[in-house]
């Protein structure tokens, strides 16, 4: 009776689950008109309601475009524009007073140190002073944001580390600012409350968060960061929404230096794309498929499309109770600041399919369980953990592991052991 009460159990909370899951699914990203061109790393920018994007690269491997292409969410159709003096790809992109900025990046001929602006109500291009760069910048290393009447560029050429200068848009002077002791590479930006961030990047582990304020001319470490690279950020309701990497949107908050991971419906994993808000509407433009190995990359002839998702249906929180610092804390799992790693405990997995897996380990091998499943619940790292029998091995072999699929997962408990 016991037995097939339990099992009755564990349906009911499978169809719970699973209604949960349908609920969750409601909000749909939606498609919309694909892009003229394959395109990565392109510079985009918002006017009047609608989304240029600009250059790139293209499907063929170190070719870098100079299209100007614009969207429109109310008609759902690209139209091309005036094209871009120089073919660029991984460059830096800011828009200011209804004008698009392109600097740096990579072009057909290697790293330059050329501006040029774009004025979508002339459909024309402006060439402007140079980068005040000693050394050119790669692409995906060089970052621009507007703050008032300047913009801010950040660059690290050669892995050293970030070097920063402002642009007075009326004075038409560079000024030197403080340093950033970080090698930037493949990181996103954004500004909120007039301080620029810098989010994640691909040299170190953990990244971290960097905030620049303009009054004192100071970089101060915001804490932990993200895990991945070639990120696209963008500022919300005093919020930073990340998308890119995996296909999950995360959420920054400077408040609390938290981030959360928004449950919503999965997306294609893509990176070194393009993204906007328009009427809380996010869009997800172009790109090309997660991969560990890109370095700059071409673009990839199926990743044309374009997605959009309503942010106001989705759970985007308002006010973050997290510790300062803390990773992903939206997840399911239980929170430790300082995990206990002394002892040993059962722990008892229940798969989906009612099957039940006991392990004998050590609390520091149930930690480490339990970091992966958070970790793979805010949608990173593997889809799979692998977990050491120790003596519960039997047969004639020396070893035995299994491999615990998440998606597979119901339930766990942790019974640790007096």
């Amino acid at each position: 009776m016991k037995k097939w009460f339990i099992v009755f159990f564990l349906f009911v909370i499978t169809l719970f689950q699973s209604l949960q899951t349908v609920s969750a699914e409601t909000v749909e990203w939606k498609e919309r008109a694909d892009l003229p061109e394959p395109r990565v790393g392109a510079s985009s920018g918002v006017v009047d309601g609608k989304i240029y994007v600009i250059g790139g690269g293209t499907e063929k491997p170190g070719n870098y475009g100079n299209q100007t292409f614009v969207y429109d969410p109310k008609t759902n159709e690209w139209t091309r524009k005036a094209d871009m003096p120089t073919a660029r790809g991984g460059a830096a992109s800011v828009t200011v007073d209804g004008k698009i900025y392109v600097l740096g990046g990579m072009s057909n001929d290697g790293a330059v140190n050329t501006i040029e602006a774009y004025d979508p109500k002339k459909d024309a291009w402006e060439k402007l002073d140079e980068l005040p760069f000693e050394r050119k910048v790669p692409a995906y290393r060089i970052y621009a944001e507007a703050i008032g009447k300047k913009i801010y560029v950040v660059g690290s050429a050669n892995n050293s580390y970030a070097t920063t200068y402002s642009y007075d848009l009326e004075t038409k002077k560079w000024e030197k600012k403080q340093k950033l002791n970080y090698d930037v590479a493949g990181a996103s930006t954004a500004v909120i409350d007039n301080k620029l961030y810098i989010l994640g990047g691909t040299h170190y582990s953990p990244q971290r968060v960097y905030v620049y304020d303009p009054e004192n001319d100071r970089w101060v470490e915001h804490g932990n960061g993200f895990t991945a690279g070639y990120y696209s950020a963008l500022a919300y309701k005093g919020k930073i929404l990340m998308t890119g990497g995996v296909n999950r949107i995360k959420v920054y908050d400077p408040k609390s230096q938290s981030v959360t991971a928004v449950t919503n419906p999965k997306a294609l994993y893509r990176m070194a794309h393009s993204s906007a808000i328009i009427d809380d509407t996010l869009y997800v433009i172009g790109g090309r498929e997660e991969t560990s190995s890109f370095v700059g990359g071409y673009a990839n002839s199926k990743i044309k499309s374009v997605i959009s998702i309503s942010l106001k249906d989705l759970n985007i929180p308002s006010d973050s109770k997290e510790t300062p610092g803390d990773k992903d804390k939206g997840s399911t799992t239980p929170s430790e600041d300082k995990p206990a790693e002394d002892g040993d405990a059962l722990l008892v997995i229940t798969m989906v399919n009612g099957l039940q897996k006991e392990y004998q380990l050590s609390m520091k091998e149930v930690n480490g369980f339990l970091k992966w499943y958070k970790q793979r619940d805010a949608g990173e790292g593997p889809g799979f953990y692998e977990i050491d029998e120790h003596d519960n091995n039997k047969g004639p072999f020396e070893s035995k592991k299994d491999y615990v699929v998440f998606k597979n997962i119901l339930m766990y408990e942790v019974n640790k052991y007096k």
